[in-house]
């Protein structure tokens, strides 16, 4: 019986596929490939696996972890090569580490990096959002729907491409369980702290997630 990190991606093809599905997709697709799960104990058992911060949504990445535990041994190559024998087309296991313990704690993940692409219209003056020593948006919460000032939250946000009314973004924000920000909160805060900035249809990418700066695999 061993524990296994996997990282892999999500594509175009899949990105409206929520996070409960994919968990059952998952449990699928390893039953096609002839391995086996650990599985809890107790009264309901159930396979040992869990993800990293799921996306929302048409989000697309190529860089989501999970951790699953598989009643055998195997190489991490063979881990990848196959359950991408079975995976649908649209998810690819990326690499995989076999860890004992929490060699790597996927719940400690604090930072994401996104691309950000919409189509917009006014001026996208980042420098000057970036002065404000608060930036306040409504923000939804267990608690409900509430403003938070988003500011501190945002490590860096970098314009990349500015171009026949579509602008691509780079933010490094955070995520996690202390706190947890979504890339449109901060085209929210945009459109609330540049007068004439707004934006429409949007594409977001999730480019990396880290642990203190540094990628897990």
């Amino acid at each position: 019986m061993s524990n296994y990190i996997l990282k892999y991606s999500r594509d175009d093809r899949v990105k409206y596929i929520s996070h409960l599905d994919f968990v059952r997709l998952f449990h699928r697709t390893v039953r096609r490939t002839g391995m086996n799960f650990m599985f809890s104990q107790g009264f309901n058992p159930h396979p040992i696996m869990t993800v990293a911060q799921p996306l929302s949504v048409g989000v697309t990445s190529d860089c989501e972890y999970m951790k699953v535990g598989f009643d055998g041994d195997y190489t991490e190559q063979e881990i990848i090569d196959t359950v991408n024998g079975s995976f649908p087309q649209g998810y690819r296991i990326l690499a995989a580490k076999k860890v004992d313990g929490k060699e790597i704690d996927i719940t400690r993940i604090d930072r994401a990096v996104y691309i950000v692409e919409t189509e917009y219209e006014g001026s996208a003056d980042i420098e000057s959002l970036l002065k404000n020593s608060e930036l306040k948006v409504m923000k939804k919460s267990k608690s409900g729907v509430k403003e938070s000032d988003i500011r501190p939250y945002i490590y860096s946000l970098d314009k990349i491409s500015d171009d026949n009314g579509i602008l691509t973004l780079k933010m490094c924000i955070a995520i996690g369980s202390i706190y947890n920000l979504k890339p449109q909160s901060v085209i929210d805060a945009m459109e609330t702290y540049l007068d004439d900035f707004k934006a429409g249809f949007m594409n977001v990418h999730r480019n990396c997630m880290t642990i203190g700066g540094k990628e897990l695999l």
